[in-house]
């Protein structure tokens, strides 16, 4: 019972975590001053460290780990890469081109991770057949 509640959290910030960044990423494609404010970054913090408690807590639960479980550490990878990517995209790419680059891949990277956990392989490209 107790890994139902845990992993509906963890589906439930995923979707807010990616739905969020978007809607941040939006905001500075416009120029928006909204996501410069305060209880946006609070939100956002308050959301990612909910998220990333409830897969640790998942991972212990279930006894599957990175470097053990393949498509584990394929999530984490692609994780690294969403949090470089998306910072990259709202705050510290100098110029507006690289920012819509980086946030075009950092959905990207959110979207390989969703699809790795979905399909629990690394590759999940090849299970599209």
């Amino acid at each position: 019972m107790t890994y139902y509640w845990i992993r509906q959290l963890h589906i439930a910030t995923v979707v807010f975590s990616v739905a969020f960044f978007a809607l941040r990423y939006y905001w500075m494609l416009i120029h928006s001053q909204r996501e410069k404010q305060r209880w946006v970054r609070i939100i956002s913090v308050i959301n990612d460290t909910t998220l990333l408690g409830a897969g640790i807590s998942l991972a212990i639960i279930t006894q599957q780990y990175p470097l053990a479980a393949p498509w584990l550490s394929a999530k984490l990878v692609g994780l690294l890469a969403y949090i470089i990517l998306g910072t990259l995209a709202l705050k510290r790419a100098k110029t507006r081109s690289v920012r819509i680059f980086t946030g075009l891949l950092a959905l990207l990277s959110a979207g390989y991770i969703i699809s790795v956990a979905l399909t629990r392989t690394p590759t999940p490209w090849i299970n599209l057949t």
